[in-house]
């Protein structure tokens, strides 16, 4: 069994934004390049099912309550649809037909088997199309240390704002595991408590009933109150070395995406979570017709017959190199100064002044690519940061159960 090089999940704060399709699509894209698994874990609509034309013969509901592995629950793609065998190395594993209540709402114990599963799926590449929303259901199939990919749309705001509520919960998450009470983390730290470390975490986490509007601004008074301490150290490196990527979905030009989307989704992170993340734009997905209609008739338009021609792959990967500067994060993190405030919270945020710019060179130099096409940019932008980059800066090589975190983040001081 081949070692599985990357999971790569992809969420959004709500539904209605086209995740399931960028999920599909980028999957697709993804195969060309090595055996590639789409997971649906969206257990109460099986998104992935309707949105291909294939007979499933076991899905996740097998795996669950047939004793059957995951890895005979993949679905591959028939002659009809892929009649040249382009895509001989996709697969897929749906989720149940209908709603079924213990494995739609499945608990802590399956949601931990089928993170073994994943781990152990025989593919370079497995995508998760997770369920919109947040619950343990996503954020337990979610990095420690990065964002996975979030999809949202100039279309949806709340939707949008929402994904920025995705980042909040993963590192709070991760702060809440890597100080837990039974964490080894307090054999470095004398005379700190757990319960003080919670406590203040409370404080900060609660919207309602805090004088402590961010990370940020947590950690500066963690740093008045308690000088040069590991505790200030490492909160400040589990926020700092955080990246979050995303792809807009259904782009309606430059400047109406950045103001919609791009902005308040990075105003809104600097705000309410922390101005010290690296922030990635992995490219976009403009709108078409032709997408929804792929949809309707259960036919990603990266399979459909307008696909068989030549795609414009130089002009791609010579965009992806040409960006590699502009998109690498910095390391280390920016130095902490003062206090940042909401007014100057936007202008903190590492490569938000870029991103417009980010956003005219990627335009200008992919002139004449398809909307199809933008499925394979990000797929090359994902490949080309899988090369270049940290493991734990984009997807997972594994999936932790949130007993395996501290001691991995212990090992490894991230």
């Amino acid at each position: 069994m081949s070692v599985v090089k990357r999971i790569i999940p992809i969420s959004s704060g709500k539904g209605g934004v086209g995740k399931t399709t960028v999920a599909l699509n980028l999957a697709l894209a993804l195969s060309r390049h090595g055996r590639t698994i789409l997971v649906d874990l969206d257990m109460g609509t099986s998104s992935v099912r309707n949105c291909l034309d294939v007979a499933v013969k076991r899905d996740v509901y097998h795996f669950f309550k047939k004793g059957q592995a995951l890895g005979d629950c993949v679905t591959t793609l028939d002659g009809r649809l892929d009649p040249r065998g382009e895509y001989r190395n996709f697969g897929f594993i749906a989720a149940p037909m209908h709603l079924i209540e213990d494995v739609t709402n499945f608990d802590a114990t399956r949601r931990e088997a089928l993170i073994d599963a994943i781990n152990g799926l025989d593919a370079s590449y497995v995508v998760l199309d997770l369920k919109a929303g947040l619950d343990p259901a996503v954020t337990d199939f979610l990095p420690y240390s990065n964002s996975g990919i979030l999809v949202f749309t100039p279309f949806q705001s709340a939707a949008t704002l929402a994904a920025s509520d995705i980042v909040k919960a993963i590192l709070f998450r991760k702060l809440r595991i890597v100080f837990g009470p039974e964490s080894p983390i307090y054999s470095e730290m004398t005379g700190i408590s757990p319960q003080l470390v919670n406590g203040l975490l409370d404080r900060v986490e609660d919207p309602y009933d805090s004088p402590v509007h961010n990370l940020d601004a947590f950690i500066l008074d963690l740093q008045h109150a308690l000088g040069d301490h590991p505790v200030v150290a490492r909160i400040s490196q589990a926020v700092d070395t955080f990246v979050v990527h995303f792809v807009v979905n259904r782009f309606n030009g430059v400047r109406e995406s950045y103001e919609t989307a791009i902005k308040p989704f990075a105003q809104n992170l600097a705000e309410n979570v922390t101005a010290h993340l690296a922030i990635e734009n992995l490219g976009w997905v403009m709108a078409h017709q032709k997408i929804d209609e792929a949809n309707i008739r259960r036919v990603p338009v990266m399979l459909a017959k307008e696909e068989r021609t030549t795609p414009k792959v130089n002009a791609a990967m010579a965009e992806v190199e040409r960006l590699t500067s502009l998109y690498t994060p910095a390391r280390p993190a920016p130095a902490r100064k003062a206090k940042t405030t909401v007014a100057s919270a936007a202008s903190a945020v590492p490569y938000l002044d870029g991103q417009l710019e980010m956003l005219r060179r990627m335009q200008e130099d992919l002139k004449g690519v398809t909307f199809r096409e933008n499925f394979l940019y990000v797929a090359y932008r994902a490949l080309h940061v899988m090369g270049a980059r940290l493991p734990g800066d984009f997807g997972a090589t594994r999936l932790l159960k949130r007993s395996e975190i501290p001691h991995a983040l212990a090992r490894r001081g991230r």
